[in-house]
């Protein structure tokens, strides 16, 4: 899947590549359609995974938010009205919470239904997604971290501080800037990732 550059702002997904991912591209579908084809999952979140080398970004939640002060990756929930597809809300995500550009969906890294205890009979789906950035893509390693640090905003409502964390940091829940605590769900999702990369 690729960004269309066109729409920097309210990006879309095409589907001129899929990469060969047919997880992926079963979520290349509208997000009504999405629950039609769900009926047991009431809402949907996506998460971004972004790899830079053997780092994951990372964005620390604002202190007033929910699981404030959380480390997780960026993602959502997708909402019908501002995303075309669930993939577009992936990018919507990304681009709202780091200003980084999606180029591409890589796989789908892990899939979790959580129920709600305040709501009878209401289930989440978050699904976690490997994804590429246009922000120093082709570059050697050193200097594509230098692009995509240098490319990082934070929606300061939202989230406070970012990071790029290691394998053994998330593991340990400690790294330079203190701790690195997530919610469990959060933190399941980020070690799968590392346990999962194929290249």
């Amino acid at each position: 899947m690729t960004v269309d550059q066109s729409t920097r702002i309210a990006p879309t997904v095409s589907t001129d590549a899929l990469a060969g991912s047919e997880s992926v591209a079963a979520h290349d579908i509208s997000v009504p359609d999405y629950y039609r084809a769900n009926p047991d999952v009431n809402a949907l979140i996506v998460g971004a995974v972004v790899f830079c080398g053997d780092e994951i970004l990372v964005i620390q939640r604002a202190a007033g938010d929910f699981a404030g002060l959380m480390w997780e990756v960026p993602g959502g929930c997708c909402e019908a009205d501002k995303d075309s597809t669930v993939l577009a809300g992936v990018a919507r995500e990304l681009l709202e919470e780091t200003g980084l550009h999606l180029r591409s969906i890589k796989r789908v890294v892990d899939e979790v239904d959580i129920p709600d205890h305040q709501k009878v009979d209401f289930m989440w789906r978050k699904v976690t997604f490997e994804v590429e950035v246009e922000e120093g893509h082709g570059l050697a390693a050193a200097d594509k971290r230098e692009i995509m640090t240098a490319a990082v905003k934070l929606e300061p409502d939202e989230h406070q501080d970012w990071g790029w964390a290691s394998e053994s940091q998330v593991k340990e829940k400690k790294w330079p800037k203190g701790t690195l605590d997530s919610l469990s769900l959060q933190h399941e999702s980020i070690l799968q990732a590392f346990r999962t990369r194929t290249g």
